[in-house]
């Protein structure tokens, strides 16, 4: 296990924006880095990162839809979250702030996280990070391989569709609430910046970090 997590789970309305598109989830993928400690930047496909650096993915989705994120660290090992999967909530939209959050450790490579907010449950995926979860070592190398095969099929850049570009906020949110003031473009732990849409149920969305 490479992150140490937290969770923190909230639930508010959602606007009427959110409403555009088949299906769409709002994240902010951040990080305290050791070279700046005292700043939350934000983190983007191919970004550089070092051991001890921490690592912030904050969520918000529609409620009834089921979100995953799946790490996948530079051993190759996955992990699905939250811990928590599909909270009950009465409201519009649940908000996964520090969904993931920790300090990265060795050894260095590729860290590979998938986001995906589906329409209808995953429960062949869920099922089968449940039994890699639990099977040795080396029963986890033929899961590993189914687990990116469901994967790549959920992928919309695998078909060959460019079109599920992530889309920046105008500002940063918290909470689903756009801070105003001197300091609303000042990124918070707890920050959405993106947008990510998707189509025939399924919103994904694939960020890979080069830790050196």
């Amino acid at each position: 296990m490479k992150i140490i997590i937290t969770l923190i789970i909230c639930v508010a309305s959602l606007h009427a924006e959110d409403d555009v598109g088949d299906i769409s989830f709002k994240y902010g993928f951040l990080g305290r880095l050791q070279s700046n400690p005292d700043s939350t930047v934000e983190l983007s496909d191919s970004s550089i990162i070092h051991t001890d650096d921490t690592i912030i993915i904050n969520v918000g989705y529609v409620n009834k839809t089921y979100f995953y994120l799946i790490y996948m660290d530079s051993k190759g090992v996955y992990d699905l979250y939250p811990d928590e999967l599909h909270p009950e909530s009465e409201q519009d939209t649940v908000y996964l702030l520090k969904a993931l959050y920790g300090g990265l450790v060795d050894p260095i490579g590729m860290e590979t996280f998938y986001f995906i907010n589906s329409r209808s449950q995953l429960t062949e995926l869920e099922a089968l990070m449940v039994r890699y979860d639990k099977a040795p070592e080396k029963a986890r190398v033929k899961l590993a391989n189914r687990i990116q095969g469901m994967i790549a099929n959920l992928d919309p850049s695998t078909k060959g569709d460019l079109s599920f570009i992530p889309n920046r906020l105008d500002k940063p949110m918290v909470g689903g609430v756009a801070f105003r003031g001197d300091d609303d473009d000042v990124l918070k732990d707890m920050s959405l910046t993106h947008t990510c849409t998707g189509s025939n149920g399924v919103a994904f969305q694939k960020i890979v970090l080069n830790h050196q």
